[in-house]
């Protein structure tokens, strides 16, 4: 999807041909205009879109630093059904936030048509059950700073809850990373816990 992505970008730019950029933030992005549309496959496929290098970089050494442990945890199966259920809670979050929350409070109605893409929404929901199952591991954040799984899982989604509490414009999906963090606790709270009460 990033190679599809930056061709349709290329075209635009190249030639002024918007058409495939078109289709692809009306099928692959998360609005609140896409689902009003009836296009609610746009819950899982922004979660296979990047545009940006960096961020498929970043979502995917994430990925796989914290999905490994994960994945071996849940098996293969539950892992991508876990993946997809994180894309699609983070992303209707986003899309209820910047599409109906914001405009209501605020009266700006252009996020109602402000597209979000990539993986952060699953990325987040598995760092966040990694750290409910390991809170106490040790991380390094930013690969410089150690500090404990709980803490850092804290911290960032306090700073996600500030930004969308604040409204600013960001790169970065506040709203759907919230989302997205929401479903890794929940399945941990409903799904993994009673489990690992009942083995202790």
């Amino acid at each position: 999807m990033f190679l599809v992505w930056t061709t349709a970008n290329q075209r635009f730019n190249s030639l002024g041909d918007k058409s495939m950029l078109t289709w692809l933030t009306r099928n692959c992005s998360t609005m609140w205009v896409n689902l009003a549309q009836g296009r609610i496959w746009t819950l899982v496929t922004p979660a296979f879109s990047h545009v940006d290098p960096m961020h498929l970089f970043v979502n995917m050494f994430v990925l796989y630093s914290f999905g490994t442990d994960v994945a071996r945890m849940l098996g293969a199966k539950r892992f991508l059904g876990f993946y997809l259920g994180a894309a699609v809670v983070g992303n209707l979050v986003s899309a209820v936030i910047r599409g109906v929350v914001i405009p209501l409070r605020t009266g700006d109605m252009s996020s109602m048509v402000q597209p979000s893409i990539g993986a952060s929404t699953s990325v987040i929901g598995i760092t966040t059950l990694f750290a409910c199952v390991y809170p106490m591991a040790q991380l390094q954040l930013f690969m410089i700073i150690p500090v404990r799984a709980w803490l850092a899982t804290v911290g960032f989604v306090g700073w996600d809850l500030w930004r969308v509490m604040k409204h600013g414009s960001s790169k970065a999906d506040g709203a759907g990373h919230l989302g997205g963090a929401a479903a890794g606790a929940a399945y941990y709270w409903f799904k993994l816990r009673p489990l690992i009460r009942r083995m202790r």
